[in-house]
């Protein structure tokens, strides 16, 4: 395409529509500015409407200094602004080696699909495999309905993952029983499906930031020696101090790792996150790496704890996940030497 393109919107309701948390037209406005650095905005808006304050916020946010500009007539060739194409589709497009993108018959339909698209694109290739299939589809149901409110943030989320972390640390310690271990641990995975919600919305609405990043790591770090702590105490109450030890055994090795990779993920990039032990993990011979992963990984613990507090045998799941505590360990000091 040589000319200068103009994109078209049904109207300024379409225009000004969240998508995954950000008006289409900011979205639309990111991605041309990245395909042509320089050039206006040239748009549209077919029913005489204006583009809304929080719309021009959200364009000088993605693409700052972008100049956008609103066509009085319609002229004869039109990008459907609906359509909503990433940066590297709209490169393509303007460079002509894409072909010409259909109208949408239904421009809030296709609105829609978008964000089922952009929402879905924010899991993380980490993902272990109770998060591929369970949480994960789960938190991005959440993630894809708290989106559609301009004021969410991902500090929202987070708070929310803080809130059941401190129910379910209640739960361990006002009932110390069975079935108050059983809900502790409910309410755990509760907290695990939550917490992939923040980083969700960070990366769907492009929010994300050091400061965030930081806060939600420290909560999940917090959550996990939570639990432990909690039905240690449990297990104390109970009268069985085999699994309370085990737990304190389990809590001591986690703060252990926790501080060397928190610690040296801050001097290294300026934020708190514990994935650096993942790269050795995986690198285990023969593919045990992967199964490894998986099975440390919190999001299968933390189901791993609900299924067991369930079925009366939390106390022998705490032996298992002790024990891979001081294997992950290991990889963690071996990690934190060579790094």
């Amino acid at each position: 395409m040589t000319g200068a393109p103009v994109f078209r919107f049904a109207g300024a309701r379409t225009a000004n529509r969240l998508v995954a948390g950000i008006p289409a037209a900011a979205r639309l406005a990111q991605a041309f500015a990245a395909a042509r650095p320089g050039q206006p905005l040239v748009l549209v808006i077919a029913d005489g409407g204006a583009l809304a304050p929080r719309t021009l916020a959200g364009i000088a946010r993605l693409a700052p200094g972008l100049a956008v500009q609103i066509a009085d007539r319609v002229p004869p060739v039109t990008i459907p602004g609906e359509s909503l194409p990433d940066p590297a589709t709209m490169a393509a497009l303007l460079a002509g080696d894409a072909p010409p993108l259909p109208v949408p018959v239904d421009p809030d339909a296709a609105l829609a699909q978008a964000a089922r698209r952009i929402v879905k694109a924010t899991a993380k290739p980490s993902d272990g495999m109770i998060a591929r299939h369970l949480n994960r589809p789960l938190s991005q149901a959440v993630s894809a309905q708290l989106l559609r409110l301009g004021w969410v943030r991902p500090g929202h989320a987070t708070a929310l993952t803080a809130l059941a972390a401190a129910a379910m640390l209640a739960c361990l310690i006002a009932s110390p029983s069975p079935e108050g271990l059983a809900l502790g641990a409910v309410l755990f995975q509760l907290a695990s499906v939550i917490d992939g919600v923040d980083g969700e919305i960070a990366r769907a609405a492009q929010r994300s930031s050091k400061a965030g990043a930081t806060l939600d790591s420290l909560v999940d770090a917090a959550t996990n020696c939570a639990f432990l702590a909690g039905a240690g105490a449990s297990f104390g109450a109970q009268g069985d101090l085999r699994a309370a030890i085990i737990c304190a055994a389990a809590l001591a090795m986690q703060i252990t790792g926790l501080t060397i990779l928190g610690r040296s993920a801050w001097r290294r990039e300026g934020v708190v996150h514990f994935d650096s032990a993942k790269a050795a993990v995986a690198s285990a011979p023969r593919g045990a790496g992967r199964v490894i992963k998986d099975l440390t990984s919190r999001d299968f613990y933390c189901f791993a704890f609900m299924l067991a507090s369930l079925g009366g045998v939390l106390a022998e799941a705490v032996t298992v996940f002790a024990a891979g505590s001081a294997i992950w360990l290991a990889f963690v000091i071996r990690t934190a030497r060579r790094g």
